[in-house]
């Protein structure tokens, strides 16, 4: 299995792992969100951790593919696998939500997402860093190896796509005070500890 081909797997899986979660079709508050979304993305974190890792494993068992530099590209695996990861999650919506239209979800995957796989399959390790925001805001990302940081990217893009969603369906002039606090809070974190995984991603790729 060529990387091309493991990131077209990963494409499979996330899909899969978007069925599964309990997202609403129609856009709901923030308190969904953090109070039911979040607590299940973490639940079955653990289990869905092995699966990426069997993923990567294949027919041989051993889990590699970052370990090289001799591939061209026009980006890094961090940037690139936070734009997968949203495309993927765009793609889901297209073709689940109440305004279906999957003809616009396939033109996604074959304009788009197979670009993406295909810069991240050849992409080279990237040298600057990519979480450099000037904050005291602290989010937390942690992973202990690559198939843990995809997980942590592909779910922090999916809550704050979420609970920014009924941002673009409300007319927010009209949205309680203590509710829009609660949503700039809410942001500023969630895209810091997105900073955090795509730095993660990017690392962790090249010592797997």
């Amino acid at each position: 299995m060529n990387k091309f081909e493991y990131f077209s797997k990963l494409a499979q899986y996330s899909q899969n792992l978007l069925d599964r979660l309990p997202i609403e079709l129609e856009p709901k508050p923030l308190s969904y969100c953090l109070g039911i979304l979040q607590p299940e993305v973490e639940k079955i974190k653990e289990q869905e951790i092995v699966a990426i890792n069997t993923i990567r494993a294949g027919e041989t068992g051993i889990a590699t593919y970052g370990n090289s530099n001799d591939w061209q590209g026009l980006n890094t695996i961090g940037m690139l696998m936070d734009r997968f990861t949203i495309l993927l999650i765009r793609e889901w919506s297209l073709r689940h939500k109440a305004n279906k239209n999957p003809a616009k979800a396939q033109e996604v995957y074959e304009k788009q997402t197979v670009d993406i796989m295909n810069a991240m399959a050849h992409a080279a390790p990237g040298s600057s860093a990519l979480n450099s925001k000037i904050t005291h805001i602290k989010g937390g990302a942690n992973a202990l190896d690559w198939d843990e940081a995809f997980y942590g990217l592909l779910t922090i893009n999916l809550i704050l796509w979420e609970s920014q969603e009924v941002l673009y369906i409300k007319d927010i002039s009209v949205l309680p005070s203590e509710e829009l606090r609660d949503y700039i809070s809410w942001f500023s974190r969630g895209n810091i500890v997105r900073n955090e995984y795509i730095q993660l991603c990017e690392e962790l790729f090249w010592k797997i």
